[in-house]
């Protein structure tokens, strides 16, 4: 073959991979929420970072590649120690363009914008955190822990995206350069109930935060869906201990329903005579079978 019919041939043929390929770029479901100072998040749409300091300072970074504005209520970022306390950070402090003394509870990011938030805190500051949950619209987004290295060569790429493309197949094809497998983190549907997580009676366990997995890869080309219940043993914080699933589904639905709720949901726990106590608890997991969608 000539060498310009080549060069013609090769960019063809990375064109109809462009055109063939679906616009996605996730990473994996299911890693497991380890302790770590640097947590990420990175798809299409949106990047997010959270780093934890040695000066005892909290960041997070987030660079929206939308076409829509998002907003991060200071309510929504969620995490937890290496002991399973829950920790809330208490307002977004600083942007670069106002004064550190003026917080703020709603961080808001404008369509292909980048910003970076100094995070204010009354806990007593760890030095690595897990289960970095940040909660927008209807999406939970769950950051994946890093180490520094890997962390530092993430937030380096943020310089080198475009923020102008506007073709979502050339965004991925750019990112996927960029960044190579190193896509971190995953995304998910959830449900929120608004309780109390402390209480000067007696109550059971209440599921706080419940998120809906989407069926495994083999269960939706089989069009295979179901119900499946998981017995949960919960400790005085409310972390799931263990969870052991009272029926068996086929292609993996139970395995990936039981990592769901083993490592993302958030139950505030039972309590005695006003004290947390450990409990058990039974929640469901309901897989409806999705359907293609047409073109």
């Amino acid at each position: 073959m000539a060498p310009k019919a080549r060069y013609r041939f090769l960019a063809v043929s990375i064109l109809g991979l462009l055109l063939s390929s679906p616009p996605s770029l996730l990473a994996t479901p299911d890693f497991i929420p380890t302790v770590s100072a640097f947590h990420a998040y990175i798809d299409a749409k949106i990047f997010l970072a959270l780093e934890l300091t040695p000066k005892n300072e909290a960041f997070v970074e987030i660079l929206n590649l939308g076409d829509t504005r998002r907003c991060l209520p200071i309510e929504n970022m969620s995490m937890r120690t290496e002991d399973g306390k829950i920790l809330k950070f208490d307002s977004f402090l600083y942007d670069g363009s106002k004064s550190k003394t003026e917080g703020g509870d709603k961080a808001c990011v404008r369509q292909r914008t980048r910003r970076k938030w100094e995070l204010s805190y009354s806990f007593e500051f760890p030095e690595k955190v897990r289960k970095v949950v940040l909660l927008m619209g209807n999406t939970a987004f769950r950051l994946q822990p890093l180490s520094q290295p890997e962390f530092e060569e993430f937030v380096r790429g943020f310089d080198k995206v475009n923020l102008e493309e506007s073709s979502e197949y050339l965004k991925v094809f750019n990112l996927r350069v960029m960044f190579g497998k190193n896509i971190y983190g995953s995304l998910v549907r959830y449900r929120k109930v608004n309780v109390s997580p402390t209480t000067e009676g007696t109550r059971g366990p209440v599921t706080v935060l419940s998120t809906s997995p989407k069926q495994t890869e083999q269960a939706f080309k089989k069009k295979k869906g179901g119900e499946v219940e998981i017995k949960v043993k919960l400790d005085a914080n409310g972390e799931v201990i263990d969870a052991v699933p009272e029926i068996q589904l086929e292609y993996g639905l139970t395995e990936r329903a039981v990592y769901e709720v083993k490592n993302w949901w958030d139950f505030a726990p039972a309590f005695e005579d006003g004290k947390p106590i450990p409990s058990e608890h039974t929640v469901k997991i309901v897989y409806r079978v999705e359907e293609e969608e047409e073109d």
